[in-house]
């Protein structure tokens, strides 16, 4: 439905474009086991006229990455990841898009704690390097002589709070008009004017479509006028594209069958309804990787959990939409004083005005208390109980604290510190499998603990 309203938008409107910001092989049940190139079939015939990149078309390594690049007949746009010996872009960095007789000059950005997600990779290390947003779309205007475009819009994964820093700090030389943008999942009903730049993303997946109808004035350069909507794709305002229908036929008849095994039962129906707050089923997965590996603490990333409910018989399905990141698991040595810098910076006001770049699951024994009354006048959230096993972290003891080799990645955003591979060292190729054998193991049902305990956000409003 999403291909026909794009299909019939097209050839009702004179000057149309069509752009996603990211992530389109996101991870679900169909992408855990191709790694995303599913959709690139699909991406192909519904034929956007740009797409940038987001955090998961950077979740497999650079291999992956390349190869996705050269499958899809559609533009890729990137003006951050550069090869560091030539200094050359490794995607096409701009374009200018053509819609009707409007031209765009459209530059694909991405944050940098993104692009370090490929760094672990010793060659990637070696070879690629990070340009500064503001120096790359400085760099790409400065290509094109102004009689050759329209308007400049960004495609941008940095996030909605990441949008807005970069169009408050928009220099004025860098006449940027409108930012598109993804990653948080958001619906925004209204967009957002932020020094004089449009700003508006559009919830994800093929739910609804964001779609803004603009009147420019070309001679200027400025958008003179605006209405924005989320369009809601349903049978009441699309028609059905057949070709899509059948190309998602195929990928799911060459999807790799699963096995119809029962995995466990829970004594109930545990969910995790919001990422922010501790959850049942964070619980039970933290405890999974705690008592297969035995660290001081587990933290894994709430998003890595895709499923809001699961049924109290948890099927092999269940699981993998429940937690479709394979992923390794590493135990790294963290001193108490590190690890207390590290959530004092998670709580931080950062300079972009966000708080918590991350949300996070933990394993039993942990007791965290955030209280979040007066955080902007303070600079920070206010940390008022941190412990484990009922005791305070002491500075200098050295604790084993288990995490994702992706989150690992993330330490720089989230904890605003890093740590190479002598700092660590892998316990498991495949958090997946060491769900799934932990869940196996239990005869009988398998219950929660009670919330609120390992980790109480007072006074946030939601």
């Amino acid at each position: 439905m999403l291909s026909e309203y794009v299909r019939t938008v097209r050839q009702e409107e004179e000057n149309v474009l069509y752009t996603i910001s990211g992530d389109i092989l996101q991870e679900d049940i169909s992408g855990s086991d191709y790694k995303g190139t599913n959709t690139v079939d699909i991406i192909n015939a519904i034929a956007p006229d740009a797409i940038s990149l987001g955090n998961h078309e950077l979740d497999y390594g650079l291999a992956h990455l390349l190869i996705f690049k050269d499958c899809i007949k559609v533009p890729i746009l990137n003006a951050n990841i550069l090869v560091s010996q030539f200094q050359q872009n490794l995607f096409t960095p701009s374009k200018i898009l053509k819609a009707g007789d409007v031209r765009i000059l459209a530059i694909g950005i991405i944050p940098k704690a993104f692009f370090n997600k490929i760094l672990s990779d010793p060659f990637c290390n070696s070879m690629l390097e990070y340009k500064d947003s503001f120096e790359a779309i400085r760099d790409e205007i400065g290509k094109y002589a102004p009689k050759d475009y329209d308007m400049i819009a960004l495609l941008s994964h940095y996030g909605l709070a990441g949008d807005e820093f970069l169009a408050e700090n928009m220099p004025e030389d860098l006449p940027v008009n409108i930012i598109l943008g993804g990653h948080d999942h958001i619906n925004m009903d209204q967009a957002e004017v932020v020094n004089d730049i449009l700003i508006a993303q559009s919830s994800f997946g093929t739910t609804h479509v964001g779609r803004f109808d603009l009147t420019l004035d070309t001679d200027l350069k400025k958008i003179e006028s605006f209405t924005w909507k989320r369009v809601e794709i349903n049978s009441g305002i699309c028609g059905f594209d057949s070709r899509l229908d059948s190309l998602t036929d195929k990928s799911v008849a060459n999807r790799k069958p699963i096995e119809k095994r029962v995995v466990c039962t829970f004594a109930g129906n545990y969910t995790q309804k919001n990422r922010i707050l501790e959850s049942q089923l964070g619980d039970i997965v933290a405890d999974a990787f705690f008592n297969t590996h035995h660290p001081d603490l587990v933290i894994i990333g709430s998003g890595s959990l895709r499923k809001a409910e699961c049924p109290q018989v948890m099927m092999e399905t269940d699981l993998k939409e429940l937690y479709p990141f394979d992923d390794c698991f590493c135990i790294v040595n963290i001193t108490g004083r590190e690890f207390k810098q590290m959530m004092n910076y998670l709580f931080s006001v950062k300079p972009d005005g966000s708080v918590m770049s991350g949300t996070f699951q933990y394993s039993e024994g942990f007791r965290l208390i955030v209280d979040s009354d007066g955080y902007l006048e303070r600079g920070s959230l206010l940390i008022e109980e941190m412990t484990l096993n009922g005791k305070q972290l002491e500075d200098d003891r050295v604790y084993r604290v288990g995490v994702t080799k992706n989150l690992l990645t993330g330490f720089p955003k989230y904890f605003n510190t890093s740590y190479g591979p002598d700092k660590y060292r892998i316990v498991s190729f495949s958090t997946y499998y060491d769900l799934a054998q932990y869940l196996l193991s239990f005869e009988g049902p398998i219950s929660a603990p009670e919330l609120g305990y390992r980790f109480t956000l007072k006074n946030w409003k939601f």
